[in-house]
């Protein structure tokens, strides 16, 4: 008898605290990792914009593009692309005979405000 009361007082516990644990039904996603799909698998860096952020660093007077772990400079192979020039906003890309640019940072445009009317 002593037994069916300690399975039921148990069994009253685990429903009581099943109810006061909140259960996230959502994971949390770690926004350092890049999204599924996203071609963050092994292998050599591939240019594309939607990739994720490249960070523009500064060496010696020198842009490079930080991808992953690696700096790249102009002159420099990215995957099958050979960085033609770096800016703040975009990096452009050759591959081949085609130029193409690769915006930084999707979605943003910079352009000039004018100065405030006294």
């Amino acid at each position: 008898m002593k037994a069916w009361r300690a399975w039921g007082a148990m069994a009253w516990l685990g429903l009581l605290l099943a109810g006061v644990m909140p259960l996230n039904a959502q994971a949390q996603r770690d926004p350092t990792v890049p999204p599924l799909g996203s071609g963050g698998g092994s292998g050599p860096a591939k240019p594309r914009a939607s990739q994720g952020v490249w960070p523009v660093i500064v060496v010696d007077g020198r842009a490079h593009v930080a991808v992953g772990t690696r700096l790249y400079a102009e002159g420099q192979m990215l995957g099958k692309a050979r960085i033609e020039r770096i800016t703040e906003t975009e990096v452009w890309l050759r591959e081949g005979r085609e130029l193409r640019k690769v915006p930084l940072y999707a979605g943003v445009v910079r352009r000039n405000v004018p100065p405030a009317q006294p």
